[in-house]
């Protein structure tokens, strides 16, 4: 017989009052305040080119087709959505709203497991304030998957508190998992960690029913997103170049170094999250609350699966630390509720995980700051070696905490601190964005000034911006970057691209032109291909800048 499951005595679901709602829409909009659209400037390189790609399938472009980058398709169907709202802006609006529920989300899950108002506070305020030092400014997959994190994680805690399938929730977190998986399989780490989790315990509990719908509404979900993609292309005729660009081309040594776990792992230490986990794992297995061990597995799963897909490129970026961060809510909520209570060597123990790392991530980021460059593991070693030495004073203030007895008021000084961060971040975004220097600004200046809507421009190089700030369309479809390399001639395919739509501009670093022109003779042939039109069909009209004859 297949009897509900009883984890729980009955419980009720929280009513979200107006004020959380308006809460969360206002921390959501101080977050995203930080990305570039809003003001019609541009985010950071892979997002500026996910959008103009959005903007193009907007505009009727053939995805993989028209437009190409190593991508799933949902990142492009999003902002192409984005941009049929509202232009660039409103793909900055898609981001918000997404954030909001996210945030909306996570606090009613936190209310769910009885998590007081201060711990809900002050747990989402710090991972939104450590994300904004993470945050290349919006629009990128990792900033999709976080959002649509928190609201599947939402729905898993549902679901858990249940002890039984129900079709909203399993819906929910199909659907963003879904998403996330149709954008970059390696983002569902979480939603793995949750879906094998339930399955296995509802399972163990003889809830077969309940567990083979939980199965099937993943994949119903996988198949509801996925199957009119896979007609477009298979319409349009470009469904084996939507398997090479969003697949393929991960699995034969065009991208990425190899497989590392030492890769994998850079997020785990510069998050935090490794300093979290110890103190949450004693907390669970202490506390007598009937979803500590389900919850407990969960996070580890996706811990352990975040470590598996972050380590498949063999890249250390900033924006793949965000993958962690979703993983943190959980561990930082419940060692933020069990400090405030008596000073215990478990609540010292917890208190002091969340100073010390606390002390850790604001030493890094002031000592060493971010990057949008790649890191090297010795440079991340160092950071993160240095940064825990002048870290570790800190420790000092965890007797004085219990002796002053301050854990009232703890978390709100906490809470300010991350306002202060928070703001601080947004601040930022009003400077970020913009044309790098004087010399690029005069590029976009001249490329409005002397071209039209409708003309097209290439940029020879990384700056997928220049797309944004003169809303020019690309004129070839290669727009991936350097460090990805297909089994064919990139720069042929290009060159042809440019015969076929002759761009009114180009626009490169005039360093690596003039690099490239004197030493012609030694370049391959569809380099000097490249190089011989632009000298023969363009003329240099500003530094980086040519114009066509």
């Amino acid at each position: 017989m297949n009897r509900p499951m009883r984890l729980a005595p009955p419980r009720h679901y929280p009513f979200l009052p107006p004020s959380v709602i308006i809460l969360t829409a206002l921390l959501a909009l101080l977050f995203c305040l930080r990305n570039p659209l809003v003001y019609a400037m541009a985010p950071g390189f892979d997002a500026s080119l996910f959008a103009v790609m959005g903007k193009m399938w907007a505009d009727g472009g053939v995805l993989y087709r028209d437009m190409i980058d190593i991508k799933g398709p949902m990142i492009f169907a999003i902002d192409a959505l984005g941009y049929l709202l509202g232009g660039f802006r409103g793909i900055w609006g898609l981001e918000w709203l997404a954030c909001w529920l996210g945030l909306l989300a996570s606090w009613h899950a936190l209310e769910q497991l009885e998590l007081s108002t201060r711990t809900r506070l002050g747990s989402l305020l710090a991972i939104l304030a450590l994300y904004g030092t993470r945050y290349y400014y919006g629009n990128m997959t990792e900033d999709w998957t976080f959002h649509l994190a928190l609201i599947g994680q939402w729905a898993f805690i549902t679901l858990l508190l249940d002890g039984r399938f129900r079709l909203l929730p399993a819906l929910v977190a199909g659907l963003t998992f879904a998403i996330v998986a149709w954008m970059r399989m390696n983002n569902g780490a979480l939603w793995g960690g949750w879906y094998l989790t339930l399955f296995v315990l509802w399972i163990i509990h003889n809830q077969w029913r309940s567990a083979l719908l939980l199965l099937l509404s993943s994949l119903g979900c996988l198949a509801l997103v996925g199957a009119p993609l896979l007609a477009y292309f298979r319409h349009y005729g470009v469904l084996d170049e939507f398997v090479y660009y969003s697949f393929s081309i991960f699995f034969e040594g065009s991208y990425g170094n190899g497989t590392s776990l030492a890769v994998g792992a850079v997020g785990l230490f510069r998050t935090g999250l490794v300093m979290l986990l110890p103190a949450f794992v004693l907390v669970l297995l202490a506390r007598n609350w009937h979803w500590s061990l389900p919850v407990l597995s969960a996070t580890l799963l996706g811990v352990l699966f975040t470590l598996i897909a972050n380590s498949v490129s063999g890249h250390v970026f900033d924006h793949y630390d965000v993958l962690y961060l979703q993983l943190g809510l959980l561990p930082l909520a419940c060692l933020l509720d069990r400090s405030k209570e008596q000073g215990d060597a478990l609540a010292l123990l917890c208190v002091g995980s969340v100073i010390l790392t606390a002390a850790w991530l604001l030493a890094q980021q002031l000592g060493f700051g971010w990057s949008t460059k790649e890191w090297s593991l010795e440079r991340v070693r160092e950071v993160l070696g240095t940064s825990l030495l002048w870290a570790l004073p800190v420790l000092v203030l965890v007797p004085l905490w219990r002796a002053w007895d301050v854990r009232s008021l703890t978390p709100w000084l906490a809470t300010l601190a991350m306002l202060i961060v928070m703001i601080d971040n947004a601040w930022d975004g009003t400077e970020m964005g913009r044309p790098f220097n004087p010399a690029a600004q005069l590029r976009v200046d001249r490329v409005l000034a002397e071209s039209q809507p409708g003309d097209t421009l290439w940029v020879d190089g990384i700056w997928p911006q220049y797309y944004l700030w003169t809303d020019r369309t690309p004129a070839s479809p290669y727009l991936f970057f350097a460090n990805v390399n297909p089994p064919y001639d990139v720069r042929e395919r290009t060159l042809e691209s440019l015969k076929r739509q002759q761009p009114k501009f180009i626009i490169g670093k005039q360093a690596r032109f003039n690099e490239m022109i004197a030493s012609l003779q030694k370049q391959p042939p569809s380099t000097q291909a490249f190089y011989l039109y632009l000298l023969d069909h363009y003329e240099q009209v500003a530094d980086g800048l040519y114009r066509r004859r």
